[in-house]
């Protein structure tokens, strides 16, 4: 198996073959992101100043007990 490769390695000199064996295809994880954010765009700016608001409010908890 083995002498396989080398043969394959010493006798095919395609150039660049590994890059377009493992092109840059489009995943299916990349494309249910894809469709999830089409799905969700209208309330992802809410879901971003929620999650800035949840960041503030710790903050601000946290120096809390300093401030009394």
């Amino acid at each position: 198996m083995f002498s396989n490769v080398l043969k394959k390695f010493f006798t095919e000199r395609k150039e660049r073959e590994n890059k377009a064996a493992t092109g840059m295809k489009e995943t299916k994880m990349a494309q249910q992101i894809k469709a999830a954010f089409a799905r969700n765009q209208n309330t992802l700016l809410q879901d971003a100043i929620g999650g800035v608001a949840l960041c503030v409010s710790f903050v601000i908890a946290l120096y809390l007990p300093g401030l009394l």
